[in-house]
This record gives structure tokens, C-alpha cells and sequence, in this order.
């Protein structure tokens, strides 16, 4: 007798393929991916919202999306849960920069923002296991350049998008309060005049308010988390200026 296949479940497949060829190559491939469709909203009749339930060995990560900006809920379960939209002893993220999931390393669970933020895209880790966040911070682009996991270690090298407090443009200072923040030395600084200026060509009236805008810094860096520290050790690398969004 012939299998019938519906629309749906085909539909689920290719929303799970195309959700795992999305993952960095670096994370951790799941064991199983299960999307469960959800039913229309008479509201927001072209939103494809549904839940994806991505299954590691010893854990379960859900993310329930309503087709929205941001992932409705995020949670941690365990591997075997049942992948439905309230689901009992789950440990729910409730993390303003945890919009929809990134990936996963070992047992460290990464979250992505749902939007950017100066030129940079905002991520938040956190431990599987005891559901703690252990570390937040911004990366230029979408992926690492290398991320190493072991047994409550982790370590990230990535391109880091720093706000500072202060306008590298405008204030001689800011240099060491910058310096001081991210362990880059002086040399390593950018000159940021050409970004400051082109924002003042951009919008003239406005030069005096953007020469005070606080600078956006973006540098190579490795990020090591161990035993509850985090430590940022800026490497050698290109270095650039900018302005925030």
C-alpha cells in the first residue's frame, strides 16, 4: 500500500532542513530537528509560525515562533521532551537579548538577538545544564571565527563590536577609558575622524550632537569563559571606527 504524504509534514521537513543549514559550521549538529506547524492566526494570516525543537544528547532547546521579531518563547528541556508549545519542567530564557537561537557547543547554548545594534549582532550564552547565563556580548557579522567548548570551559574568537562611553573624536581622553575597557593599547585604537565626519557631511545641522556620539569600536578579540570568569583578550588585528545606528 502507498504512503501518503501530506503538504504538512513536507512543509515541516524543508522548514527543518533550511533552519539547520543556517547553523554555523562551528556549532554542534543536532540529532534531531522536529518543527511542529501551528495553526494560522486569523490576525497575521501570512505569519509561518511554528515550534523547532533542535535535540542534543543530553539536552532539548525550543523555540516557539510566531512569525514576529523575536522568538515568542526559548527554552531548555530535557532531550527526550515533547516538543509542544507549553511543555512541563521547562527552563524558560527570559534574556532581552536572546530573540531566537544561535547554536550550540558542547553544553553552552548561544542566543542571538533579534535585531542588530550598532553595526553589531548581540548574543548571550548560557549553560545548558543549569540554565545560568554566563556571558553576553556583540559580534561583527553573523558567525565566529572559532569556538572551543570543554567540560565548563569555553572560549570564542570572533570580530567584537564595542560601544564606548565616550566619542574617540571628540575627546582626547576617551582614548584610555577605551584602552582601559578592552585592553587595547594605544596603538591599536582607530583613527575614527573619517567616520565622524562623514556622518557630519551626512547631516550638517546635526555636527555638533554627532561629534558627541560615543564610538563604536570593532576589534578582533578572544573571549574565554571558565569556573564563572570572563576574561577578553583583544588580539592582533585590523581595528575600525564607527558611529552608532
Amino acid at each position: 500500500m502507498k504512503r501518503t504524504i501530506t503538504t504538512s509534514i513536507i512543509l515541516a521537513a524543508l522548514i527543518a532542513c533550511a533552519g539547520a543549514s543556517e547553523k554555523s559550521a562551528l556549532f554542534d549538529r543536532p540529532v534531531k530537528v522536529d518543527v511542529v506547524a501551528l495553526p494560522k492566526d486569523e490576525f497575521n494570516p501570512d505569519a509561518k509560525s511554528k515550534i523547532t525543537c533542535s535535540r542534543y544528547p543530553a539536552f532539548m532547546v525550543k523555540e516557539v515562533d510566531l512569525g514576529e521579531v523575536g522568538a515568542e518563547k526559548l527554552a531548555l528541556l530535557a532531550a527526550d521532551a515533547p516538543c509542544e508549545r507549553a511543555g512541563a519542567r521547562e527552563r524558560v530564557i527570559e534574556d532581552d537579548t536572546a530573540g531566537y537561537l544561535m547554536g550550540v557547543s558542547g553544553g553552552f547554548v548561544f542566543f542571538r538577538a533579534a535585531d542588530g545594534w550598532n553595526g553589531g549582532l548581540p548574543f548571550v550564552v548560557y549553560d545548558a545544564a543549569t540554565g545560568e547565563r554566563l556571558l553576553d556580548d556583540a559580534l561583527e557579522g553573523d558567525d565566529f571565527t572559532a569556538i572551543d567548548s570543554g567540560k565548563g570551559k569555553l572560549t570564542l574568537d570572533f570580530r567584537r563590536v564595542y560601544t564606548a562611553s565616550c566619542s574617540l573624536y571628540r575627546d582626547a581622553a576617551c582614548a584610555k577609558t577605551i584602552a582601559a575597557d578592552t585592553g587595547l593599547s594605544l596603538t591599536q585604537l582607530p583613527d575614527c575622524a573619517a567616520a565622524y565626519k562623514a556622518e557630519m557631511k551626512r547631516s550638517p545641522d546635526h555636527a555638533g550632537e554627532i561629534e558627541k556620539l560615543p564610538s563604536v569600536i570593532v576589534y578582533p578579540v578572544e573571549v574565554a569563559y571558565a569556573a564563572g570568569d570572563v576574561t577578553r583578550r583583544p588580539m592582533d588585528g585590523r581595528t575600525s571606527c564607527g558611529t552608532p545606528d
